[in-house]
């Protein structure tokens, strides 16, 4: 089946948009012949039937490219050994500010090589400011001057006398994300890009404003440290270095002087303003457990170009190396898709939508992570034949499961015929939401002490399965007593030994309700509606488990508390309610094992680390201050050049007194070499009143021990709704 299929492609094959010819055409002019093509399953076979690939030697070469202000950007290119003169071959560009040479090398050099290896060219390039490259530092991530420069490297590697003149773009978070925003600006010679992790909303869908909502972790923290650290390979406290690195803003004042949506966030960074501007095919990875996993399906949904979207049950990692298992050689299926769009090569089934996603069964409460229960499968983009569920809390606590069709049907939930709505009253509980996490990933431990600061419905116990895939769509309709409040729905899975798995969830700052770019503050007493997604998941509920939704307005540590105490009123009956997707059949899909092992670094030792965890409760008293501590950090080393690395934050917040919050951290990142010893910290503050976020931030460099220069910055910032 699979011969014949591939053997009909290659006869009734056309000119793709990365062939390579000198012009680029949009990737939805593709077309073929009329009739149906082959179904996304067909494709998936194909794809891993295919096995003709020859193995080659490599070797890495560091270099720079010019850009048009004079400044030189470092690039380490994974160089295909040649298998004859003068062969022209395919580039894969990756950038971001994660230090190529020394903080992430050893990773880096455990992926790139796999695609050299195979005849693709891997240019890997420091952007401005960061790790080896000249320049000043960026002033926000994803800044004009990043862009700018990834559209002029572009075509310079496309220029190069070993470059057949067609470029992708492939990364993991930062990467992915500069990818997406590089490729709507449509430089020529990009063809195709593949991302993993990424976001089609910088604002509600990023690490900034969750939901909509403040957020601010241990990422953010390590960034004021990572921003410091001198360059590559000398790491000297020059003049050049304060000027270009040391003596810049910090990003956490900037982010937090942007708390509302709008153009800053939006043109030209954010997919959801403008899908038409995304024209070139889209290979793109999420995850189950990963906080940035919604745009694959805003990119199924909207861009009208070839996309291959793969979802698996892991954390903010690559398909062969995240957790919980299963994992799978992702790396092979992105080798005929460079050779595909980049080299010209027709002969596999890259056109159309094709989703193959995990369909994850029941997961345990703080299962260790071994293996995720579930199985592969694949679709057809859009789904066909998708259902709903209705899920309606009653005044006894109870949770109707209404079948309710297909999915489009009216969301509108209903009262049970001939009964009254009523109303449940929750008290804010600001340290509400520990067991919750950080964001909306990673595994999770029982939901039963979040669920003690939330209003919980629960279904009676299931008699069959209910696979459930999608985004489900929450509405409530609800008041308080406050002038702004956020709220949070938990979708979770009850055991019948009385255990609570996360399953999903999601929010909205109430203020927001009709506008993320224009806050209204909330009437106290005032019913509003309020409707928003959950984030998106796959998860079987099985017979004689029960679904549950928890709604509340804290979800602390993850979300920095609301500043009023309140009370809030939910509204039961009609207008409240969440449609839970139900998934289509679908045809089971085989994931190639990874390989046994990858190579490491020259001279590089496998670093240590020492990860962040579930948060550390420190004190936890509902009538004061509840306090939660999490910190990370390890050590490598690189030849003779040694490196380390430690954060670690406290986050609190007065139950009395919500307005009453906090972070403080600090982060290193210390280097040593031939007996010098070069160490750059970063300690941030931020407190909060009823009406401000005062926010201190102080940075310490020094050599050998002793301080050579301190800075700090101080700034008081309207909350504005947050």
């Amino acid at each position: 089946m699979v011969k014949t299929l591939v053997g009909l492609l290659l006869l009734g094959a056309v000119a793709v948009a990365s062939g390579c010819g000198s012009s680029r055409e949009p990737a939805s002019a593709v077309s073929g012949d009329p009739s149906p093509g082959p179904s996304a399953a067909e494709r998936v076979a194909a794809v891993a039937a295919f096995t003709a690939e020859t193995v080659r030697g490599f070797r890495v070469r560091r270099g720079s490219l010019t850009m048009r202000d004079g400044v030189r950007l470092a690039v380490s290119y994974y160089m295909p050994s040649p298998r004859k003169p003068g062969e022209r071959l395919p580039v894969v560009l990756a950038a971001s500010p994660y230090r190529k040479d020394d903080d992430m090398l050893t990773t880096y050099y455990s992926l790139y090589p796999y695609f050299a290896r195979r005849g693709i060219v891997v240019a890997q390039l420091d952007i401005r400011g960061s790790g080896a490259s000249e320049g000043a530092a960026i002033d926000r991530e994803y800044s004009d001057a990043e862009l700018d420069d990834l559209e002029e490297v572009i075509g310079q590697l496309a220029a190069k006398s070993w470059s057949n003149g067609n470029v992708g773009m492939m990364g993991k978070s930062w990467s992915g994300l500069n990818a997406i925003m590089t490729a709507m600006r449509r430089p020529p010679a990009l063809k195709a890009i593949l991302v993993a992790h990424a976001s089609e909303d910088l604002y509600r869908n990023d690490i900034h404003y969750i939901d909509g909502c403040l957020h601010y972790d241990l990422w953010s923290l390590e960034m004021e440290a990572e921003n410091l650290v001198p360059r590559y390979p000398r790491y000297e406290l020059d003049a050049a270095y304060f000027r270009d690195r040391f003596d810049r803003e910090p990003w956490t004042l900037t982010y937090m002087r942007h708390r509302r949506d709008g153009e800053w966030w939006q043109a030209g960074r954010s997919l959801r303003s403008d899908w038409s501007a995304l024209d070139v095919p889209v290979y793109a990875i999420g995850s189950l457990l990963d906080g940035y996993r919604d745009y694959v399906f805003g990119i199924l949904d909207h861009v009208d170009a070839p996309v291959w979207a793969e979802v698996g049950p892991w954390n903010h990692a690559w398909p062969h190396d995240g957790w919980p298992q299963p994992q799978y050689e992702w790396r092979r299926t992105a080798v005929r898709w460079w050779q595909h769009w980049l080299a010209g090569d027709t002969s596999l089934p890259f056109e159309g939508k094709t989703l193959t996603v995990f369909r994850r069964g029941a997961m345990p409460p703080g299962a260790n992570g071994w293996r995720s229960p579930g199985r592969f499968v694949v679709y057809d983009w859009p789904l066909q034949d998708a259902g709903v569920l209705k899920l309606v809390p009653r005044a006894d606590g109870s949770l109707d499961t209404l079948s309710a069709g297909t999915a489009g049907s009216s969301p509108a939930a209903s009262p049970a015929p001939g009964a009254a709505a009523a109303t449940h009253e929750l008290r804010y509980v600001p340290s509400s939401g520990i067991a919750v996490g950080g964001w909306w990933g990673e595994i999770t431990g029982d939901m039963r002490p979040a669920d003690k600061g939330a209003l919980v419905y629960d279904s009676a116990p299931l008699t069959e399965r209910v696979p459930m895939l999608g985004n489900a769509r929450v509405q409530l309709t609800a008041a308080t007593s406050a002038s702004a409040a956020d709220w949070f729905v938990r979708l979770e899975d009850v055991w019948p030994d009385g255990r609570v798995s996360l399953v999903t969830g999601g929010g909205i700052n109430g203020t927001q309700r009709a506008s993320t770019s224009s806050p209204e503050a909330l009437v106290p007493g005032e019913p509003v509606a309020l409707r928003f997604p959950l984030h998106f998941s796959t998860y079987t509920f099985k017979p004689g488990h029960r679904i549950r939704l928890a709604v509340t307005n804290a979800l602390f540590p993850m979300i920095w508390p609301s500043a009023e105490a309140m009370t809030t009123t939910l509204s039961l009956g009609d207008g409240t309610g969440v449609d839970l997707p139900t998934a289509p059949p679908a045809e089971a899909a085989t994931m190639p094992e990874p390989v046994a092992k990858d190579p490491q670094a020259p001279g590089a030792v496998w670093p240590t680390w020492v990860s962040a965890g579930p948060f550390k409760i420190v004190r936890d008293d509902p009538d004061g201050i509840t306090e939660v501590s999490e910190r990370e950090g390890g050590t490598q080393r690189i030849g003779r050049t040694s490196y380390a690395y430690m954060s670690r934050d406290v986050r609190w917040v007065d139950n009395r007194d919500p307005a009453r919050a906090g972070f403080r951290g600090s982060a290193m990142q210390s280097v040593g070499r031939g007996g010098r010893r070069v160490t750059v910290r970063a300690t941030v503050r931020i407190v909060s009143d009823a009406t401000h976020f005062h926010v201190t931030i102080r940075r310490v460099a020094l050599q050998d021990g002793s301080v050579v220069r301190t800075r700090t910055w101080s700034e008081s910032i309207p909350r504005d709704f947050q």
